[in-house]
């Protein structure tokens, strides 16, 4: 079962990924305009909210680690590239660009695209949230990744639109919740347009993150893979 008090949710070549990023994502997801749609706190659907989410944080670490240099920003896959790379890599890719620039980096040809003329602004962010009055003078930032702003609260949507890179902007308030916002880059990306080969290269840089879990990743008990048929919650039991 999933610990409350765990401190790491898994370690990264002995390094420990804190469990605060983890409680950090799933307060954005509970802030977002898609919160309704999440499983009920408590239910074993939310548990295993809770360990996909902690994989795609993981992957996403795996990354960063595999290559540390200044990442591009974020290249939108559709719905073919999703089914590609499969759900917590797509999410990790979508949330943060060293998953990209890792996918540039590791396979061979990735970075040949082909473009439209049409583009879409993208936000890269940090945000802090709570509750409580009155809210912290310099509260501590969470990156939130790469967003097109369609997924975050309408308050902190309508300040990242406004912002100036680099400045925090904050407390915003809305009902009984504080945030702080930083907006460290803006984006406008050209929509692209997979090429018939890139189906391959996707699934091959899906089997390279798998060798890199298998190699580098342990996930604390309670974390196990979603998928995992020894973890309490998997209903796939066959």
């Amino acid at each position: 079962m999933i610990r409350q008090d765990a401190p790491v949710i898994g370690w990264i070549d002995g390094a420990p990924v804190p469990r605060e990023r983890l409680d950090a994502r799933l307060a954005a997801l509970h802030a977002g305009r898609r919160a309704a749609a999440l499983p009920k706190t408590g239910t074993s659907e939310y548990r295993q909210l809770i360990r996909w989410t902690a994989h795609v944080i993981c992957t996403e670490e795996l990354c960063r680690r595999a290559v540390p240099m200044a990442p591009r920003a974020t290249v939108p896959l559709d719905a073919v590239g999703a089914v590609q790379l499969g759900s917590i890599n797509y999410a990790a890719w979508q949330s943060d660009p060293a998953v990209a620039a890792a996918f540039l980096a590791v396979i061979p040809g990735a970075d040949r695209e082909v473009e439209t003329p049409d583009s879409v602004r993208w936000w890269r962010i940090r945000y802090a949230m709570g509750t409580g009055n009155p809210p912290p003078a310099r509260p501590s930032l969470s990156s939130l990744g790469w967003s097109t702003l369609d997924d975050l609260p309408v308050v902190l949507a309508a300040a990242a639109r406004a912002a100036v890179p680099g400045t925090v902007i904050g407390p915003l308030i809305d009902g009984n919740r504080w945030y702080y916002l930083r907006v460290d880059e803006i984006a406008h990306r050209p929509a692209r347009i997979a090429r018939r080969d890139d189906g391959e290269r996707l699934r091959a840089f899906a089997r390279w993150l798998d060798l890199r879990r298998s190699e580098s990743l342990v996930m604390a008990p309670g974390f196990e893979h979603p998928g995992d048929t020894d973890q309490p919650d998997n209903t796939h039991r066959h």
